[in-house]
């Protein structure tokens, strides 16, 4: 089982920010590291986690209204040892992916939100600068690994909160992965599904027993906070 930083390392430094990257790179516990892909309102490539930045900045401004130059006069506020990490800046996707390549880890894409679909195209060009990283792609948002899985045979994972037939079906027809909430898992449905030839990933797991519960149920991946 192979264990995923969510939002780089929160537990220890803001998350998703230079310094939570950076702290998860440097963990050799981890195999990858997890970030939050958005667009600015002139369609720049960030990392952030929620469509509205108060939580992280203190500014009620929705992210998408911005463009990247008024983005990045507004400094991250909250977050572990935020009082360590003064102007700190929403950083750049090529940012996240500088660090993963530089380090060896395993750079895991959740796609939140884009502007249009065809703006996956520009996404995948960035990720292609960096022939030699290993990546993963996961979102909520079917139709965006729909569209990456017909032009691109990067590793995807459908992150799901609830499981069904359906869901189970079109994960097998699209070639998708699956990444469980953890709330949702239990050990006929992973049977199942690893019958199915699904890798399956659980997030987002920061108890020790709990992680060592999921690996002897054949988890492949485990997203973390601090683990």
């Amino acid at each position: 089982m192979k264990y995923i930083a969510h939002r780089g390392f929160p537990s220890k430094a803001p998350e998703n920010s230079i310094p939570s990257f950076q702290l998860a790179a440097l963990s050799e516990a981890h195999f990858g590291i997890e970030c939050d892909v958005q667009q600015t309102k002139d369609n720049q490539f960030i990392i952030f986690h929620d469509e509205n930045l108060k939580r992280m900045t203190k500014k009620d401004l929705m992210l998408s209204d911005l463009t990247y130059d008024e983005l990045k006069e507004i400094k991250i506020k909250s977050g572990k040892n935020i009082r360590k990490y003064p102007d700190l800046e929403i950083p750049l996707f090529k940012d996240f992916l500088e660090i993963c390549s530089t380090t060896n880890k395993t750079a895991v894409v959740e796609i939140k939100k884009l502007n249009d679909i065809t703006q996956v195209i520009d996404l995948l060009n960035i990720i292609e600068a960096y022939p030699s990283l290993s990546v993963i792609i996961i979102s909520f948002d079917i139709n965006y690994l729909k569209f990456i899985k017909a032009i691109s045979d990067i590793p995807l994972q459908l992150l799901v909160s609830k499981i069904s037939d359906d869901i189970i079906y079109d994960s097998r027809v699209n070639q998708f992965d699956l990444a469980l909430d953890k709330k949702i898992v239990n050990k006929t449905m992973i049977k199942r599904l690893k019958k199915e030839g699904f890798k399956i990933a659980v997030w987002t797991v920061d108890d020790r027993k709990q992680a060592e519960f999921f690996k002897n149920m054949g988890i492949d991946f485990i997203t973390s906070d601090k683990l």
